[in-house]
């Protein structure tokens, strides 16, 4: 018997024990170096030593080996036979035994009583298993005089100390393959040639030696083969085939007869042979009882594709339900296996394209989509939602919206999924058209989570293009919440949380979008397909309230998970420019537009597209590629036009033409712009604030800087997520002035508002109680100065005057303390500002007074 595990090369005549010489042709055997071999003899003494290793591992040739080295030395040796009395042997030979696990107790009873004399050589060569107690005594009482030798599995550093006796370059795939495992790898040896190997899989190798690995399976025991194929499934070991009284023995038997690896798993070899030997009747319990991991496995799909068998089809179909929930994909590959194992494809379909689609597998949901609405008639329900969001996640929301319009059944209205579509797409008549009670699933049958949800989407999106934004915003916010309470999965053209955030940004509010969107991501909104798009939003809104590590750690968690949809991508990309416009130069901002100019344009505008695009238009005015933007500027302006041009919606939009205006140096351009603002500043307070700053601004352009309105409306553009704008207004202030103290205050204020890569200490303190203030914040340092003052009673004149500021602007940075403290009286913003400036000046008596003082 020749294996591999440590490395030694005979070329001799190795006398076995029990007789005359047998030739060992110059193989890999599995032995440990003479050197090796000589450690454990000491000059004098008797040879004792336990010699343990899995079936295959060489102990019989180690015996044979080292027969012949103590014959070299004139040292008898007596292999140990059925009927060698072991009393007799004399204490100067050793006695060598061979396969001592299968000993009967009286014979290793003997042996006990011969290792019990210290000077009694003796060497024991055994499995690891069975564990028998007789035989733990007798090998411990051998290592008392040294340890054991252990012939374990095969390592690629032993199979290179030897020249000439590995596999060349094909080491570590053979090593991979047998897992090691040293008979395994001795087959491996005689049916490898390393010489001319042209086989990179190495599978003429694995059909070669695939007949022996069978005849090893079919010997072991019915328990360990069990054992064996389930782990090859990936299965957990059944109850059956796990001893009761030592969960562990199966395992350890497995290993001793050369069938698993020494951490319990079967190598690759072995595992394709047992699934190929698995009957098809196990076929469904396999699909039933194998973890998620084991089902994405290639192999076992692999395997499983090219087994038609119904049971197996429907078995296949049971678990993908059961998965979709959870993994989409795995849905999806469980749906394809079980049409190749004969399920009826037509009968999958909608299933197959939901899962499809929640895979991100766009292309294949689309095909499998456009045969289910073909053969249907006024189709509605899943299927035309489904549809729908296809087109949507493609950023072609015009389609989205058609697939609605031209399947819907006669004598209908829309529904709240068509609702949304039709406002995407700047459809009025259906964005306007009454919703039935069916379709808001709150008059025919009792109040739901999700039909409220939809009745309060509805009501929301009405209010956006009615002119009250407030309402808009509360509704919206309700129904986001309402929906993931739902936990409604179904497919839909734009998540309610990214509807309710991008109107409330709409309305100058980025901090309850943020919390909006927590809240939706916090509750897995959508599922787990739909959650990639929600950190693109949560990023979007960090990189509005200038924050912008939290941007990027955004942003990295919705592009790792998985490829993003088109219009997911054209997102991220738009991010990317974002931050690179407002924290790197010029040419990084450059860089970063060539890189990802193609990936913007794979998605149409749409009415919730309309905040990335901004930022796109002002992007590419800036780096002098207006003209690359303007068609889908037009078109969004067409967009909002046919709806009316709502502010909460057109706002954002409006400011960027200003803006672009601004960067290419055409006054002209900004006139409409400003218009469109100005009448939508009493409605919407946002616009309120862009009116006011686009007015500012076009006179500061026109050469009339006002040191207060300029300050005044940059830090109003700051409040309401445009730092970066605001600071840009404050600039262009402080340079086209000739006063050297409305220079210094401008620049100052431009500086302070413009966003950095560090969080503000003020920003950082909106968002915390006022038992978090401490010395550095929440305020700024102006704020500070300003807050200083308050405390000692000066009026908004005399703060001006210490400070060099207008009154206006004192009033409005103590306006602004009082926000950021959330103070809601006098007594109250005192207090406050005591614990914020950390019990700083005392208060006068003229600070209770009244009249116009802080």
């Amino acid at each position: 018997m020749s294996a591999i595990t440590n490395v030694v090369r005979i070329d001799h005549s190795v006398p076995t024990p029990a007789g005359p010489a047998s030739r060992v042709t110059p193989v890999l055997v599995a032995a440990a170096r003479s050197v090796e071999l000589d450690a454990f003899r000491f000059a004098g003494r008797s040879l004792r030593l336990v010699v343990s290793g899995s079936a295959g591992s060489g102990k019989t040739v180690l015996l044979h080996h080292l027969a012949g080295l103590l014959a070299a030395e004139g040292t008898a040796t007596i292999g140990l036979r059925a009927g060698t009395d072991v009393p007799s042997v004399s204490r100067e030979s050793v006695l060598l035994v061979d396969d001592a696990h299968l000993l009967s107790q009286a014979q290793v009873a003997a042996l006990i009583a011969r290792a019990e004399d210290p000077d009694a050589g003796l060497v024991v060569a055994l499995r690891s298993w069975p564990a028998r107690p007789d035989l733990t005594t007798l090998g411990r009482l051998l290592e008392r005089t040294r340890p054991a030798l252990l012939l374990g599995e095969v390592s690629a550093s032993r199979l290179r100390e030897e020249p000439g006796v590995g596999f060349g370059a094909c080491d570590d795939d053979i090593l991979r393959l047998t897992g090691g495992i040293a008979w395994l790898v001795h087959e491996c040896a005689a049916a490898h040639d390393a010489a001319d190997c042209c086989d990179p899989g190495h599978f003429a190798l694995q059909r070669a030696i695939r007949p022996r690995v069978r005849h090893r399976l079919e010997s072991a025991s019915p328990r360990l083969r069990r054992l064996v194929e389930d782990l090859s499934l990936g299965l957990f070991p059944t109850e059956d085939a796990a001893p009761t009284d030592e969960p562990g023995a199966l395992l350890a038997e497995g290993y001793a007869e050369g069938l698993l690896t020494g951490e319990g798993r079967p190598a690759p070899a072995i595992a394709e042979t047992a699934r190929a030997m698995t009957p098809v009747t196990r076929l469904p319990d396999v699909i039933r009882a194998a973890s998620p991991h084991t089902l994405r496995d290639g192999h076992l799909t692999a395997w499983l594709a090219g087994i038609p068998d119904p049971h197996a089809a429907d078995a296949l179909v049971t678990r993908a339900r059961q998965e979709a929930p959870r993994d989409a994909d795995l849905a999806a590959r469980l749906f394809d296996l079980a049409v190749a194992c004969g399920a009826e494809a037509s009968a999958l379909a909608e299933e197959r394209a939901w899962a499809a689609w929640a895979a991100g597998r766009l292309d294949e949901a689309g095909v499998l989509l456009d045969g289910l609405l073909a053969h249907r008639d006024g189709a509605r329900g899943r299927v035309v939602d489904l549809a729908a969001a296809v087109w949507a996640e493609r950023g072609m929301m015009p389609l989205a919206h058609d697939t609605y319009r031209l399947n819907r059944p006669a004598h209908t209205g829309p529904d709240i999924h068509e609702r949304i579509a039709a406002l995407a797409a700047g459809d009025p008549s259906a964005a306007s058209a009454e919703i039935s009670p069916d379709a808001r699933g709150a008059v025919t049958s009792p109040p739901s989570t999700l039909g409220t949800a939809h009745t309060l989407l509805d009501r929301g999106l009405t209010a956006t293009l009615d002119n009250a934004p407030d309402a808009a915003v509360s509704d919206l916010q309700r129904a986001s919440e309402l929906y993931t309470a739902s936990a409604d999965r179904s497919p839909s053209v734009e998540l309610p949380a990214v509807i309710a955030a991008a109107a409330a940004i709409g309305v100058g509010d980025p901090a309850t979008a943020q919390a909006i969107v927590d809240t939706a991501l916090h509750g897995g909104q959508g599922g787990v397909n739909r959650r990639a798009r929600l950190e693109l939003w949560s990023s979007w809104i960090a990189l509005q309230r200038e924050r912008p590590d939290a941007a990027r750690a955004a942003l990295t968690r919705a592009t790792s998970a998985r490829a993003l949809t088109p219009r997911d991508d054209a997102l991220a990309a738009t991010i990317s420019i974002g931050l690179a416009r407002r924290y790197d130069d010029a040419a990084g901002l450059a860089a970063e537009w060539r890189t990802s100019r193609p990936r913007i344009s794979r998605a149409e505008p749409d009415l919730f597209s309309l905040l990335a695009l901004s930022e796109l238009v002002i992007a590419a005015a800036r780096l002098g590629d207006a003209v690359s933007m303007q068609p889908a500027f037009e078109r969004a302006l067409e967009l909002v036009g046919t709806l009316g041009d709502p502010p909460i919606w057109s706002a954002p939009l409006h400011w960027a033409g200003i803006q672009r205006g601004i960067l290419l140096n055409h006054p002209d351009a900004l006139a409409p712009h400003a218009r469109a603002l100005v009448a939508a500043a009493a409605h919407n307070r946002l616009a309120a604030r862009m009116a006011h700053a686009g007015k500012v601004w076009t006179a500061v352009l026109a050469g009339t800087v006002d040191p207060d309105a300029v300050e005044g409306a940059a830090r109003g553009l700051a409040a309401v997520g445009l730092a970066w704008d605001g600071a840009r207004l404050a600039g262009h202030g402080a340079s086209r002035s000739d006063d050297r103290k409305v220079i210094a205050h401008l620049l100052a204020c431009a500086r302070e508002l413009h966003p950095r890569e560090t969080a503000r200490p003020s920003d950082e303190g909106q968002d915390a109680a006022t038992g978090d203030l401490t010395a550095e914040g929440p305020l700024s340092e102006r704020e500070r100065e300003v807050a200083e003052l308050v405390l000692q009673g000066k009026t908004y004149a005399e703060i001006g005057a210490a400070i060099f500021i207008s009154p206006r602007t004192a009033e409005h940075h103590i306006a602004h303390i009082r926000r950021r403290l959330n103070a809601t009286s006098r007594s109250d913003l005192l207090s406050k500002l005591r614990i914020a400036l950390e019990g700083g000046t005392q208060v006068t008596p003229d600070t209770e007074r009244g009249g116009r003082r802080g």
